[in-house]
């Protein structure tokens, strides 16, 4: 986009841009007018980092970098904004506002129950705590107050650290060696006595740090301390991991349970041993007893039965269920769901047998029921053995796992049992090395602190400047900005084509001519023509002028007009350059083949053309003050009734290039106009019986996806493309 259409889209818009940055300036000066006023406290101090006072930076080199002293400066100012620092602040307001009486010392805030969100008896917990911790003349040794409820009534009061930082700031003067503290509030109190007391505490804490560090017995005792307590820490973690990874609570009661259930198992093993011998002697006897009873009948019933394949695989899958049932039942699940499965299993396996012992017919008679029931008798032993041989199986395997994890348990007791031992000893070397560290301490006390108060905190009298007029003035100038950009977004999101110089970029196609928007109400065309207008008229006289040039040097004889939607101005510019080729003593003739919506159809026989477009179609006007107009003898007009046919279904067998052919010899130049492309076939159908395509396009219409499609289809006509008409343009864009 270029620049003269920037500015022209914010001309359009100059109301609103006042209007934004004026409500802008008011909004802003109205609303700082109505905040409270900000009362400042300050302190300067002086850090020794340049003016050596008992610290210095490097003492065997004189001369002191750059950057040593910037990082010197920087690690000093982290640490008065560490966390610890703000937290003794916290810790000091809050004394002071809970233990205030209200007379004698006022709270310096006060907020609403329902910020506190502590119930009464935890807030008189904590005052109670205050006042066995806090007097009137060591506010300032105060002890931290407990940390849940502190930091509710923190964040009530406005005194947590995010609320601090925001009002406190901590800066180097320049190049010199003082810092400046400085606190905002609403209250000269307030601010006067945190910057007093924040200095206050971190010149005590920082004496503190200094004796640790220029303390080489009690840095070699803390190094000492810090490795010892590592080593216990490390022995503490291995402890706990050797748990986690074992599975380890209680390692005798996991034990204990173990060998518990070893011997609830031995116990069942031992049944089953017992009644292994008693089945397999009551399987023998009933084997003899069949025999005896009927030696030939038994056989034949006893291998009826016992090499039935269907009755072995149920005893098999009767066995295997059992161990399973044996199995969940030792490991706590519920068995109840397995136990019916067995019982439906001995149903079916009982229902075979009774089939198996059918016995053919020349044998029937020697088999009664007695013999049966020994059968049976014998099968059911049989899988009473068969099941506890699996249940002894099964015994064995579970009570020779629970005895691996009995001796593992007594091997990791063992092992957990050193580590004890090894903690025990570290925790009694880390107590002696701390008591050593202690004395170290006590042995630091004195060393010389190089930080000073250069200035004093006082309290404020006036309160801060709110900078009304530069803050409004900088809402006025962003507002505007603002709204300029938005409006600049907007237009390039709009997908329309504003001017004619964004045609090519939008469209892909070249660009014959462009025409202006203009009104007309009953505008006669040989007036149009033939007289001066105003300057917008004038100027679409001249482009409709520069088309009708550009048609008349293309060398081509016959043009299809049509667009990518309804409404673009086709018939309008079609009547408009038939007129202007008759001003040049042209013949032409305009075939209406937009049987879609037949606008020229309506000018056929009209003695002169006027026309209005004040409506939203291009519309013939008849008037009885107009005459004849010479002109219009030389433009012929073909109309058609609409319909919904097409081109093709209309001029079917009629030889329609033939017809246009011999109008070429009466005719200097033959227009067609076809339907909407996007929604209608009409163009494609005409495209080969003329010379040249025309498009028009409206400025004023987005090219959505479906002219896009249309696009596509326009980039490949190669030679037959006349070019794109860009109609309505707004005359600032051009």
């Amino acid at each position: 986009m270029d620049l003269t259409y920037l500015l022209n889209i914010l001309l359009k818009r100059k109301w609103l841009l006042l209007s934004v940055v004026l409500l802008s300036s008011l909004a802003t000066w109205f609303f700082i007018g109505q905040l409270p006023d900000t009362y400042k406290a300050e302190s300067v101090i002086s850090t020794g980092i340049i003016d050596y006072k008992g610290v210095s930076l490097q003492r065997d080199n004189p001369f002191i970098q750059k950057f040593q002293i910037e990082s010197s400066f920087s690690g000093l100012m982290e640490k008065m904004k560490s966390r610890r620092q703000i937290k003794a602040i916290t810790d000091t307001l809050l004394a002071h506002d809970l233990l205030a009486d209200g007379v004698k010392v006022k709270p310096f805030r006060i907020p609403d129950q329902e910020d506190i969100e502590l119930s009464q008896n935890e807030i008189d917990n904590m005052v109670l705590k205050l006042k066995t911790n806090y007097t009137d003349s060591s506010v300032l040794d105060a002890k931290p107050v407990p940390a849940r409820s502190g930091a509710r009534l923190a964040e009530a009061y406005g005194y947590d650290y995010e609320s601090l930082m925001k009002k406190l700031e901590v800066n180097r003067i320049g190049e010199t060696d003082y810092l400046k503290i400085e606190f905002k509030s609403e209250s000269p109190e307030l601010s006067y006595f945190v910057v007093k007391t924040f200095v206050d505490k971190f010149l005590e804490q920082y004496k503190e740090d200094i004796s640790f560090e220029e303390n080489q017995s009690l840095v070699f005792n803390l190094k000492k301390l810090r490795e010892r307590k590592k080593q216990l820490d490390s022995v503490i973690v291995k402890i706990n991991e050797y748990k986690t990874a074992n599975g380890l609570l209680d390692v005798s009661n996991q034990r204990e349970t173990v060998i518990s259930h070893i011997k609830e198992l031995e116990l069942r093993l031992e049944e089953a041993n017992q009644s292994i011998p008693s089945l397999n002697k009551q399987i023998a006897l009933l084997k003899d007893q069949i025999f005896k009873y009927n030696k030939i009948s038994g056989n034949a019933a006893y291998k009826a039965t016992h090499y039935n394949v269907e009755i072995a695989d149920l005893g098999d899958k009767i066995a295997q269920l059992q161990v399973k049932i044996i199995d969940d039942r030792f490991a706590g699940k519920n068995v109840k769901a397995l136990e019916t499965r067995l019982e439906n299993m001995k149903e079916r396996r009982a229902k075979a047998m009774d089939k198996s012992l059918t016995i053919p017919a020349d044998e029937k008679e020697r088999i009664d029921d007695e013999l049966k029931d020994l059968v049976r008798r014998l099968l059911d032993k049989e899988l009473e053995l068969q099941l506890a041989i699996e249940a002894k199986r099964s015994y064995t395997a579970k009570i020779g796992r629970l005895q691996a994890k009995s001796n593992k348990l007594l091997k990791d007791d063992n092992v957990l049992y050193s580590m004890v031992e090894e903690k025990n000893r570290l925790d009694r070397e880390y107590e002696q090395i701390r008591n050593d560290y202690e004395e170290a301490k006590l042995l630091a006390d004195g060393t010389e602190n190089p930080l000073a108060i250069v200035e004093p905190a006082e309290m404020p009298v006036e309160p801060e400047s709110k900078n009304r007029a530069v803050f409004s003035v900088f809402a006025g100038i962003a507002g505007g900005t603002l709204t300029s950009i938005f409006l600049f977004l907007l237009a390039f999101a709009d997908s329309s084509i504003p001017a004619p110089s964004h045609f090519k970029r939008i469209t892909g196609l070249p660009l014959v001519g462009y025409v202006n928007k203009v009104k007309l109400k009953k505008q006669n065309l040989h007036d149009l023509f033939g007289n001066a207008q105003k300057s917008d008229l004038e100027f679409f006289k001249e482009n409709i002028r520069k088309i009708r040039t550009a048609v008349e040097v293309s060398g081509a004889k016959s043009f299809l007009f049509t667009s990518p939607k309804e409404q673009e101005g086709k018939s309008f510019l079609v009547l408009l350059l038939a007129y202007a080729l008759s001003l040049n003593n042209k013949k032409v003739l305009v075939i209406d083949t937009n049987f879609k919506n037949n606008t020229l159809s309506k000018f056929k026989g009209k003695p002169y053309f006027e026309i209005t477009t004040t409506g939203k179609r291009l519309e013939a006007v008849n008037s009885a003050s107009n005459i004849a107009d010479p002109k219009v003898k030389l433009i012929s007009i073909v109309g058609n009734n609409g319909g919904s046919q097409s081109p093709s279904e209309i001029l079917a067998g009629k030889n329609f290039g033939k017809v246009i052919e011999s109008y070429r010899k009466k005719f200097d130049f033959i227009f067609l106009e076809a339907a909407a492309m996007n929604k209608f076939s009409d163009a494609r159908e005409l495209l080969p019986y003329v010379d040249k395509l025309a498009v028009v396009f409206s400025s004023e219409s987005p090219i959505g996806s479906a002219d896009k499609d249309s696009l596509e289809y326009l980039k490949t006509m190669n030679g037959k493309m006349f070019g794109g008409i860009l109609n309505k343009v707004d005359l600032k864009n051009i």
